[in-house]
């Protein structure tokens, strides 16, 4: 009996500490799995979504600063001009503009104060103009004319009163020498 009764007990004993293995096994498992396995796809994600977020910005960047532009130019161009009344009796005038183009796009505009003119007379005024190529956009003549160091303009008149006197010049620009060569007016 005591045989019986000691192998029974080495069963129990055998039975009791295969159910604690099974019980610490599949808890050890599940740590040892599952913990490091999320860490690891946690860091993972945390870096790639850093990595994304530097080489977005760093485009962005790159796109801002390093994009060709085209360049525009600015001229200050100080004109005098005159009204000449050939008749026997005054001659007055409202307001007037004058454009300034390049190639048919209105680059400057200035703006005559109205005035009355003596009979027989000139009338003298300067003006001054700030010529702008903004309008111009991607026109690629516009930058071979500035390497050349010339540009061709149209100057029109664009309003007055009843009484109108015509404007329609050519001119064309030394930019290095700051002059003006030919003026040509119809």
């Amino acid at each position: 009996q005591q045989a019986v009764q000691a192998k029974e007990n080495k069963d129990s004993t055998l039975v009791q500490s295969k159910e604690s293995d099974l019980e610490e096994q599949p808890q050890q498992s599940e740590d040892s799995t599952t913990e490091p396995s999320s860490e690891f796809t946690r860091k993972d994600l945390a870096k790639l979504v850093a990595s994304l977020v530097v080489v977005a910005l760093t485009i962005v960047f790159l796109v801002l600063v390093f994009t060709p532009k085209h360049p525009k130019f600015k001229v200050r161009f100080a004109a005098k001009m005159t009204v000449k009344n050939p008749n026997f009796g005054y001659f007055r005038y409202g307001v007037t503009n004058v454009s300034f183009t390049y190639r048919g796009i209105q680059v400057g505009e200035v703006s005559i104060a109205k005035a009355r003119v003596r009979a027989v007379s000139t009338r003298k005024m300067n003006a001054v103009i700030n010529l702008n190529a903004n309008n111009v956009g991607n026109d690629t003549n516009l930058e071979s004319d500035v390497r050349l160091g010339t540009l061709t303009l149209t100057v029109h008149k664009v309003n007055g009163r009843k009484r109108t006197a015509a404007l329609n010049c050519t001119l064309t620009v030394n930019l290095p020498k700051k002059l003006v060569q030919d003026i040509h007016c119809s």
